[in-house]
């Protein structure tokens, strides 16, 4: 078993590069296509989306329906950057840099990563995931939660473009992303062009 506070990430952070820049979110969509990050068949609801989360640019999503414990996947094959797994608490009403979380960063091909944040205590070394494991679109990951600053069980799910020098902070945020001029609006299989809506309910499903 892991200790109980973990965290697992490639590097201090760093000054960044002058010619490490990436265009601002409303650039739009994610390059990527991705799963939501369920198992098969679980009703899925957008709590917060692209737009309405605050801060901008990630989409806060929660199963309404199917089979428990919710598990959480990998919306993508990719390798894993960064764990946080060792915190129990619930925080709500705190602010983000107060708050101690539970993540997986996952790292894809086509150089964007996803995360997946506030999933429960120990779930994430039930699934025996580990820094640098190669995972496929699909493997169980953790089990949705709602450690740190979260009012529910949720995953709040991101896909970003990192910073090729110092991509996340020892908290497990990205760096420089003032503004979420990282992120990008992810587009889920089963939708079409369209991107999640706040409110609205989807079914998780593979790509293709």
């Amino acid at each position: 078993m892991w200790p109980a506070k973990l965290t697992l990430i490639l590097g201090a952070p760093v000054l960044l590069a002058a010619a490490d820049t990436v265009a601002a979110p409303e650039t739009g969509a994610s390059q990527g296509q991705y799963r939501l990050p369920y198992e098969d068949g679980t009703t899925v609801k957008v709590f917060d989306d692209f737009t309405s989360h605050r801060p901008v640019g990630r989409v806060d999503l929660f199963a309404v329906a199917g089979a428990r414990p919710y598990k959480v996947l990998a919306a993508a094959d990719g390798v894993v950057k960064a764990i946080q797994n060792g915190f129990s608490e619930q925080l709500s009403g705190r602010a983000a840099k107060d708050c101690h979380n539970n993540y997986v960063w996952i790292a894809h091909a086509n150089g964007e990563w996803s995360n997946y944040s506030h999933v429960a205590h120990g779930s994430v070394a039930a699934a025996g995931l580990r820094v640098g494991d190669r995972v496929k679109a699909g493997q169980v990951i953790g089990i949705e939660g709602a450690v740190g600053c979260a009012m529910l069980d949720h995953v709040h799910f991101e896909i970003a473009v990192p910073s090729s020098v110092a991509p996340l902070d020892a908290n497990g945020f990205l760096t420089d992303n003032d503004g979420g001029r990282r992120e990008r609006n992810p587009r889920f299989c089963g939708l079409g062009d369209h991107p999640a809506v706040k409110g609205q309910t989807y079914t998780a499903r593979p790509c293709g």
